[in-house]
This record gives structure tokens, sequence and C-alpha cells, in this order.
């Protein structure tokens, strides 16, 4: 977790082989994700924006998706599982930002990936919405990593967290950890104020909305 502009996105680029490090290495399954692409399958991502063809329906972007992967699958099943049964004919151009997640999550599904990259995935959705991107991340079998600025998501949704400021890693661990170690006290209740910005406020002595970091 971290402000605009921390890292986050580059960091998840640089682990799908979108971009190349200008120093140190990347390492994924144990291959630089630059080389080669076994690896890919084994991999998905779903970033803020779902990228989808406006003009194909929903089981039309999935029948691509599965021969592009030469993979086979339960399209039904799958629907189901994302909850957009029954908008099988319905186009991309069609679908409200929710519903292009899932349709997302979906095609992400469709390699039974073994690690799955998430950047800032609830973005722009309202709370019905953020609410069942949560319960598919809860439902996920295989590695999860979550790049969000939103402090409850993280304290939700994470089994271990990452601090990023300015591109370094300042903090990592479990939420009760970082509380005990940089708060001297256990994790608060959500209905309070979230207790992972108050550690984000102190090992960067700054805070995660502050307008200098937005821009």
């Amino acid at each position: 977790m971290g402000a605009n502009g921390a890292g986050k996105s580059t960091l998840q680029k640089l682990i799908r082989g979108s971009l190349r490090p200008r120093s140190g290495a990347v390492r994924v399954f144990g291959s630089d994700p630059c080389e080669g692409s076994a690896w890919r399958s084994r991999m998905a991502w779903i970033t803020d924006q779902p990228a989808l063809h406006p003009r194909l329906t929903v089981l039309e972007t999935l029948r691509f998706y599965a021969g592009l992967y030469g993979v086979k699958a339960s399209f039904s099943e799958l629907l189901g599982v994302v909850g957009l049964n029954g908008l099988e004919k319905r186009y991309g151009s069609e679908l409200s930002r929710g519903q292009q997640q899932r349709l997302a999550w979906a095609r992400a599904l469709l390699v039974q990936a073994e690690l799955l990259l998430l950047d800032e995935p609830t973005n722009g959705l309202d709370v019905v919405g953020r609410e069942g991107i949560y319960r598919l991340v809860r439902q996920f079998r295989g590695a999860i990593l979550l790049s969000t600025h939103d402090m409850r998501e993280a304290q939700e949704l994470a089994h271990r967290v990452g601090i990023l400021h300015g591109g370094r890693l300042l903090a990592e661990g479990t939420p009760a950890d970082l509380c005990r170690q940089h708060l001297g006290q256990e994790m608060g209740n959500l209905a309070e104020q979230p207790s992972l910005e108050r550690v984000y406020r102190v090992v960067t002595g700054r805070s995660l909305y502050c307008a200098s970091e937005e821009s």
C-alpha cells in the first residue's frame, strides 16, 4: 500500500514483465519475467481499467481469451462464480463499471492462475461493486498481490502488508505485527480509524492523502 506515485503500479509492471528493472532483479516462479513466456500461464492480472473490447459480448470475450490461452472452461460456471449469469449476450460497453471488473476477473480465472496481480481493482466502484471484488478476493485459491491506497481495504483483506513510499519498501509484515511494531498497540476496530493508516503516517511521516503526493 502507498500513496499515488509511491511505486505500486511500477512494481506490478516489473513483476508481469512490462518494465525492465534499472537495477536489481525480478523473479517470478524462478524466472525473469522479461525473458520467455512459460510463466505467463501461471499468472493473471487485473488493473483499475478492465480494458475490455466494447463490441464483444461477455461470452465472446471469454471465448476469445480461452482460445488465446488454449484453455477449456465451463463459461456458465465461471460467470456464476463472478456473478454475471444472464449477461452472456451483453456487450462490454453496456456493462456497468462493477460488471466490467467482474468480467475481468472471469478472464483472469480462465487460466487458473497461481498468482493474481490486482492494481487498484476497486477504484471508481460503488459500495456494492467493492464488496463484489472483496468476495472474489476471499474466494481466490492462489496468491494475490494487491496494490491499494485504501487503508480499510488493506486492513480488511491482507494477510501481509508492505508500505511503499518514494519507490522504497519501508515496512512489511502482518497488519497486527505492523501495529504492534510502529504503534505499540493492537490493531484497532475497522469501525474506527484504520490502524494501518496510522502505521503509514508513522513510517513515512506523511499523510496518505496529502495534496503534494497526489500531484
